[in-house]
């Protein structure tokens, strides 16, 4: 009688090794949805990328959260603001008075507007207006925060919706009765300031097409910087440059503070290589997270002499307290939590189909280096995990309003 042949070891460990690869797929198809009601608003997309509001969906959907209706969160369609154009026509703009519901979590992801097209001889000329950092003028009938926009916030915020906002929500082009009120409800004021960090300042390369024209009217001087370093746009039209290895020893870098550390458990001083604004928090508010730009004397001196600080925030969580509410005969409502990013954290162009895995997050965040000039680090390393305990802060409050269970 013949001997069975063992089961070879080859197919033994292909098998052992199909299984834990498919194990955390399995984990995130048999784990329980969780429904969040989350509004979003994004006037910036020029494309079909839909980058400025992209990576918050992708947190949304990897951690499994769904609409009201149950359905997954698409990022092109589940969001009010601007749509990109279809056969050469734009669709009409989807505001925010158009919502309905009371969402759990308003986002607002980005609020500049889209460019006006310039001519030829204007793009050559370089005749861009200054306050917007990024390129050219925002178009008058969308850019910027309206007074309708800040309406439907403080009707949220008064019925206990949380609030998150990032740069540029309240920055240039919204205008200054508008941005009181928003940063009245975020704890926090801009100082009309904003910065990059850039891998290159040569011409021609990443730094805004209107900036040599413009340091050459401000200064006297034509634009000859190349290497790293800082470029700093005022409102009004003022602007300066931190060099690496003059002013500054390195690029932006967040660092969380002992409050920031305590309520989301995060230690990572990672870089941020994009556009930033400088606010200042209201009296208040918590300061969860600083930019700290690795200055030297030169770079502290220069900061101050144009007014800013050496450290300035870079996450604010403002709590403001419960109202009587006459309709509950003069119960106490709940307090209500906003957030401010000084920062583009939501901007990422990526959307993987790993969001349907377990733990996936976790494996990017060890296996993405941090160089100068990536944005890919601080997305794994700090937005990501960042933005999963204010979701799950969202539903918290949420489950103790109601005093039910947000899980399907």
């Amino acid at each position: 009688m013949k001997k069975k042949k063992p089961f070879p070891r080859f197919w033994a460990g292909l098998a052992a090794l199909m299984l834990l690869l498919l194990l955390p797929w399995i984990i995130w198809e048999v784990s329980p949805a969780r429904t969040l009601s989350v509004a979003v608003l994004d006037k910036t997309v020029t494309d079909d990328s839909y980058r400025e509001h992209k990576g918050l969906f992708w947190v949304l959907n990897q951690q499994k959260y769904r609409t009201e209706t149950g359905g997954k969160y698409l990022y092109d369609l589940d969001y009010y603001g601007n749509y990109p154009e279809k056969n050469g026509t734009r669709p009409q703009e989807r505001t925010l008075a158009e919502m309905k519901g009371e969402p759990q979590l308003l986002y607002i992801a980005d609020t500049y507007g889209l460019e006006e097209e310039r001519s030829g001889e204007e793009a050559a000329a370089g005749e861009e207006v200054p306050e917007n950092a990024g390129g050219g003028a925002p178009r008058d009938q969308n850019g910027g925060l309206k007074t309708a926009d800040v309406n439907v916030m403080e009707a949220a915020a008064a019925r206990g919706t949380m609030i998150v906002a990032e740069f540029n929500s309240l920055a240039a082009p919204t205008e200054e009765a508008v941005r009181k009120r928003a940063s009245a409800l975020l704890g926090m004021e801009w100082t009309g300031w904003t910065a990059r960090y850039f891998p290159d300042l040569s011409a021609g390369v990443e730094v805004p097409a209107w900036v040599p024209g413009r340091y050459r009217e401000v200064t006297g001087r034509e634009w000859t910087y190349t290497g790293a370093g800082f470029l700093f746009v005022e409102e009004d039209g003022d602007l300066f440059v931190m060099r690496e290895g003059e002013e500054t020893e390195g690029g932006a870098r967040i660092s969380f503070t002992d409050a920031g550390r305590g309520r989301f458990g995060l230690n990572a001083e990672n870089r941020y290589n994009y556009w930033f604004d400088i606010v200042t928090a209201s009296s208040g508010s918590e300061v969860l997270a600083e930019y700290d730009l690795q200055l030297t004397g030169n770079g502290r001196a220069l900061l101050a002499e144009h007014g800013i600080r050496e450290r300035f925030p870079a996450i604010v969580r403002h709590e403001a307290p419960g109202t009587a509410d006459s309709a509950s005969q003069g119960s106490a409502a709940p307090g209500q939590i906003s957030y401010y990013f000084a920062g583009d954290y939501a901007d990422h162009d990526e959307y993987p189909f790993w969001r349907r895995y377990a733990g996936w997050p976790t494996f990017k965040s060890w296996f993405t280096f941090d160089p100068p000039g990536s944005e890919d680090a601080f997305y794994w390393d700090v937005y990501v995990p960042l933005m999963n305990k204010v979701l799950e802060e969202a539903a918290s409050v949420m489950l103790l309003e109601s005093g039910g269970d947000t899980q399907e």
